[in-house]
């Protein structure tokens, strides 16, 4: 239907003719606006797709970066597990012969591979440490150097950098020593009054870091170049003053005093396994028919071991600096378990007979003296540059020593393979043996796991102990 309108002059117009049409330019603004409205929906979607994807992206990167360190995390931690299994045969089926091929056997599992062999491992581990001079395979040997816990200050001085005042109150730290016992040093109320005070342990430390509270010592000097305390050389830590520590970038790892010092190696315990592959004999709590079956010997002289063994203060060093005859007609071994004085006279032990009780025995109310973390160092791995640092070896007998050490393949198997030294008495013997064995019982593995495709890397440090069986994961850590 058309409805016409009447004008003013009487002609009539439609509605369409009522208005005029828009301008030209009007339209095609109308028509380029609608166009920009277009284009720039067109444009926000891009971006909402765009931040959708990149998200996406990032999300999948994160995922894949997860899994690439959980790979490259298990890759360490099965190089700490191959370790236990490798020590822990080491343990049970030692090598009677050699004293060192448990270091060439942990060596054989130091690297791995993960997910497939070759280029179809989907991550590896390597296991490494810095012996002084170069970074060699296999873990940090513990006993390979001196227990911070068991020194005098005259050791502690002969650090690079340590003086008398600081050693003292290491010392002091360590054992407890009160304000009035000691004119220098720190001693507990020079912590106490700090602002944030604290106090010192007043026993042994549980690792090297702990020395950091000590007053007076200084961290670089303790770490040295070696800022995380693993025993590696880091790419950090070898980069002149790109970043920190502050190094020589020179290939060389300068530990300072963490590369003579230690905190964690043990002595061994009642628990601990012998050369015969079977765990050590308490003397102190074994019958004489043990001793005599362990050890070869005649009723008599188990009898005699038995007894001084039972003295609260009897060490294994006795049977070395007093021939067991002698042992037999003094003290509390000069009696039978009838209470009767001993009538006939004790044969002194042969020198296998010695090296069996050295090797296989222990005497339970020593190690108890001895207290924990306070291992001896292993007189076949310690180097010469760290032994020289322990003040209670005269030059002279140190020199000895290492000589016949370096002479034979395989090491010291016993303590009693250092009677066979030019001039070693039994005397200095049974005192050396005070903080020195030929054998370790603590390790640090430092295990570097890297994932192949990404090459994303993750790092263990285990200090394991096989002071007892299963061996013990005593510490751990990931970064």
């Amino acid at each position: 239907m058309n409805i016409s309108l009447m004008s003013n002059t009487g002609v009539a117009i439609s509605p369409a003719d009522e208005l005029p049409a828009p301008p030209l330019a009007v339209q095609r603004g109308r028509r380029g606006f609608a166009t920009f409205m277009v284009l720039w929906a067109i444009v926000l979607l891009a971006l909402v797709l765009v931040a959708i994807q990149s998200s996406a992206f990032r999300q999948a990167a994160a995922g894949r970066e997860a899994v690439a360190r959980v790979r490259a995390q298990w890759a360490a931690r099965a190089g700490v597990e191959a370790t236990i299994a490798r020590l822990t045969q080491d343990t049970l089926s030692p090598n009677a012969s050699s004293a060192t091929a448990v270091y060439s056997d942990l060596a054989a599992v130091a690297r791995g591979e993960l997910g497939g062999t070759g280029a179809a491992a989907s991550a590896t581990y390597s296991i490494r440490h810095f012996d002084g001079t170069q970074e060699v395979d296999g873990p940090e040997d513990a006993h390979a150097k001196l227990n911070v816990n068991v020194m005098e200050t005259a050791d502690l001085i002969g650090l690079d950098g340590m003086d008398d005042t600081t050693a003292q109150s290491i010392y002091n730290w360590i054992h407890g020593v009160s304000e009035t016992s000691t004119e220098i040093g720190a001693d507990e109320g020079n912590y106490t009054g700090l602002r944030y005070p604290y106090k010192p342990r007043g026993a042994p430390v549980r690792s090297l870091k702990e020395l950091e509270l000590v007053q007076g010592v200084d961290p670089t000097l303790l770490r040295g170049e070696d800022a995380n305390y693993n025993g590696r050389l880091d790419p950090g830590e070898d980069d002149a003053d790109a970043s920190m520590p502050a190094d020589n970038a020179d290939g060389i790892m300068d530990a300072g005093w963490s590369r003579y010092l230690t905190a964690v190696s043990e002595v061994d315990k009642p628990t601990s396994y012998g050369p015969s592959g079977t765990q050590k004999l308490d003397l102190r709590v074994a019958s004489p028919s043990d001793i005599s079956q362990r050890l070869g010997v005649d009723q008599n002289q188990a009898q005699a071991i038995s007894t001084h063994a039972a003295a609260g203060t009897a060490t294994l060093a006795d049977f070395v600096r007093t021939d067991l005859g002698t042992l037999a007609q003094t003290g509390a071994a000069a009696t039978l378990l009838n209470g009767q004085r001993q009538q006939s006279s004790v044969a002194g032990l042969t020198p296998d007979q010695l090296r069996l009780l050295l090797d296989e025995c222990v005497i339970s109310s020593e190690v108890a003296a001895q207290g924990l973390r306070s291992g001896k160092f292993n007189i076949n791995t310690i180097p010469r540059e760290v032994l020289e640092r322990f003040s209670r070896i005269e030059p002279e007998q140190m020199e000895m020593i290492l000589s016949e050490r370096d002479a034979r393949s395989g090491g010291f198997t016993s303590m009693a393979d250092l009677l066979d030294i030019p001039d070693m008495t039994e005397a200095t013997l049974a005192t050396l043996m005070g903080y020195m064995d030929v054998h370790s019982n603590v390790f640090v593995v430092s295990s570097r796991g890297k994932d192949r495709t990404t090459g994303i890397e993750v790092e263990v440090v285990a200090v394991i102990d096989r002071t007892s069986i299963p061996v013990v994961i005593r510490d751990l850590s990931v970064r």
